[in-house]
């Protein structure tokens, strides 16, 4: 994990940019998100939105990008396919929309699928195992999240810590890069 720091306008996010677009050149998915001033509360849908850009990235390989890259989003649908039950699913299509472009017969009308108000814990549970399974395929990953200044801190706390930690020091902790960036003076 690296974190980034600096002023407003400080040149942070230009520098991932470039970073970004010389890793995507080298095989590399690369997504990023970003948090609003005064949005605090919408913390988790900014966690779930950088899922659905990567969910969407990933659909998208199946159609748009080269053989090698058609075939990488197959292997990741059949792994997610394979280390998520139907229910897991549903729910995580609920909140990362885009996974139902990357895996076609997911059945939003299961009835698990209606599972109301899930903890937390079992949505982060659920992001790490998507990441994992992304990660088994031998493609690396960076996931970017700009302006942590404006995170509510339990999500920080619970989906960095949880993240981080399932990718850990494991076979897939060399694919796997989180880059947070935040501006050190508005800290609080």
């Amino acid at each position: 994990a690296i974190f980034l720091s600096g002023r407003a306008g400080s040149g942070k996010s230009y520098l991932l940019n470039k970073c970004g677009e010389f890793l995507s050149t080298q095989g590399w998915v690369v997504v990023r998100e970003k948090f609003d001033r005064g949005l605090e509360h919408n913390s988790q849908g900014v966690v779930c939105s950088l899922f659905d850009k990567a969910a969407k990235v990933l659909a998208d390989m199946k159609v748009g990008g080269s053989r090698q890259d058609a075939e990488y989003s197959l292997r990741a649908r059949k792994a997610l396919s394979d280390s998520l039950d139907i229910a897991s699913l549903c729910y995580l299509a609920q909140v990362v929309p885009n996974l139902l472009h990357l895996i076609d017969d997911i059945d939003m009308k299961t009835p698990q699928s209606i599972e109301a108000n899930l903890s937390q814990w079992k949505l982060v549970f659920l992001l790490c195992q998507f990441l994992n399974a992304l990660l088994n395929n031998n493609r690396p990953i960076m996931l970017i999240l700009d302006d942590l200044q404006w995170a509510e801190s339990l999500i920080l706390e619970l989906v960095l810590g949880e993240l981080l930690g399932c990718v850990g020091d494991g076979e897939n902790a060399h694919r796997f890069l989180f880059v947070g960036l935040y501006r050190d003076n508005e800290v609080c």
